[in-house]
């Protein structure tokens, strides 16, 4: 999709005036695997110039745990990467980490970077729903049940890579951990949750919960997207979906446009459940690639963007197309700031 300057500057306006939110990108994993790299401040040398240039104000920063760090090791491999995270952010005086509404309106207001940590997958607590407040008390304000694999909590769905449907609900012990987060104030995320979990938290949930990085199923089948029944019952109880930019759940992974896959999804999620309820959560799969230890990196692209600075792109696009301003300033941060000021403490 070619765009044209005229769009690009209003869009990059845009993006310098209004906020502008990922709602998720496994930050704290690729700071750790950098450091012990031996790379000494990472968040500045790799981020920091790309996020300033795409006018990011807040991350939704999630802790990943990758299949050879569990079960045994989630635990140790998640508090290293909140230690990781926070000694970052202490060095860096352009970030703050965001742990009430009032942290959020600080960021806007100082023109710093926002933080705001989650947890991808609580398979790291097991059973042990005490350490919920361990994990609070440390900072982190929401939480998916689990990554595409089953745990003691729930089951999740298939991996990007495959179609396939994966059936079983919440366990007891999921079920109690929704109502102990949500007495915590620990927003509750759905991605990655299949079919019959989400169902059940459909059923159950008292808090407005957020898939912080799916698209949709109708325009590109997968079951790691919603359904229209889905996004309207997530839209319906006050939550927010965020445009996911893996080109295999985005559709473009057949050589199809990036940038036009991108905007069908959020126009078609906007005519479903309103432009109010759709965001943006990127999941550069890419970074977290590039940062993981290994001895070369393969250089295979898996993002429909390339990194933070090129998010404009995707605002122009959605311009160029006829979404109005005020809408696309609801997509690239507005939405999201709405949701989290609502559900973050006071």
């Amino acid at each position: 999709m070619v765009i044209r300057e005229d769009y690009m500057e209003q869009a990059q306006e845009l993006h310098r005036r209004a906020p502008v939110v990922d709602a998720h990108l496994d930050l704290p994993g690729e700071l750790y695997f950098r450091v012990q790299n031996g790379e000494r401040n990472p968040l500045r040398t790799h981020y920091l110039e790309n996020l300033r240039a795409g006018g990011l104000n807040l991350l939704v920063s999630s802790v990943y745990l990758r299949d050879d760090q569990l079960p045994e090791g989630g635990l140790r491999a998640a508090l290293d990467q909140i230690s990781v995270l926070m000694e970052a952010v202490d060095q860096n005086g352009e970030f703050c980490l965001v742990r009430t509404a009032a942290d959020m309106e600080r960021v806007f207001r100082e023109d710093r970077i926002g933080i705001l940590l989650y947890m991808e997958g609580l398979d790291c607590i097991g059973k042990d729903l005490k350490l919920l407040r361990i994990l609070w008390e440390l900072g982190v304000r929401g939480a998916s049940l689990t990554w595409s694999r089953r745990n003691d909590l729930a089951s999740g769905c298939c991996r990007a890579g495959r179609k396939m449907q994966i059936s079983g609900g919440l366990s007891p012990e999921g079920i109690e951990a929704v109502r102990e987060m949500e007495r915590l104030g620990m927003f509750l995320d759905v991605s990655h949750l299949n079919d019959d979990g989400y169902e059940t938290v459909r059923r159950i949930a008292a808090r407005p919960f957020a898939a912080t990085h799916s698209n949709s199923r109708r325009i590109h089948f997968h079951y790691r997207n919603l359904g229209d029944a889905q996004m309207k019952s997530l839209a319906a109880q006050g939550g927010v979906m965020g445009l996911n930019g893996c080109d295999l759940l985005v559709g473009c992974a057949d050589g199809k446009d990036p940038l036009e896959m991108l905007c069908r999804h959020v126009e078609y999620e906007a005519s479903v459940i309103g432009i109010d309820k759709v965001g943006l959560g990127l999941d550069f799969c890419d970074s977290y690639a590039e940062a993981e230890p290994k001895y070369t990196f393969s250089g295979s692209h898996n993002d429909c963007l390339i990194n933070h600075s090129h998010v404009p792109e995707l605002t122009a696009a959605l311009l160029q197309r006829g979404m109005s301003v005020k809408d696309a300033e609801k997509v690239v941060g507005g939405n999201w700031i709405r949701y989290f000021k609502n559900v973050l403490p006071k």
